[in-house]
């Protein structure tokens, strides 16, 4: 025969303790921030690749100016008026030495270091000018 007392102690009601739920909120707050924390880089992530999708054609197309005509490298900065509103880029050239071949004809061109920057996006190439494109090197030297 049970006691009274007993059975006031242990209830037959299915039901969560308070220290249960507690950690289950806990748990799901975890999950939740890292859920929130990889949404956020990843938005992150696509804004710098949306900026850097619209800077680097402009970046492309300068160098293909530069290209196509060194002494524009020598301006500084380049805005390309086919675009209204288009941002400047900003050009920095240094002359590199090319190795000293022993026994070979000299180099007759110079070869320069470029870089165009625009925006934090940077595009770097090297350009060969030859004595041939008529006194550009000199412009590129001076």
């Amino acid at each position: 025969m049970k006691k009274p007392f007993e059975r006031a102690c242990y209830s037959t009601e299915g039901g969560f303790t308070l220290l249960e739920v507690m950690v289950s909120l806990i748990i799901g707050a975890l999950i939740l921030g890292g859920v929130m924390g990889l949404i956020s880089v990843s938005l992150q992530y696509s804004q710098r690749l949306k900026v850097k999708s619209q800077i680097q054609p402009l970046l492309e197309s300068v160098a293909q100016e530069i290209l196509a005509n060194p002494e524009k490298a020598v301006t500084g900065s380049l805005v390309l008026a086919s675009e209204p509103g288009a941002p400047q880029v900003n050009v920095l050239y240094a002359k590199e030495e090319l190795p000293d071949l022993k026994g070979m004809a000299a180099h007759p061109a110079e070869l320069y270091r470029v870089m165009l920057e625009c925006r934090g996006q940077v595009l770097e190439f090297s350009l060969y000018v030859t004595p041939t494109d008529t006194g550009k090197t000199d412009e590129l030297s001076g």
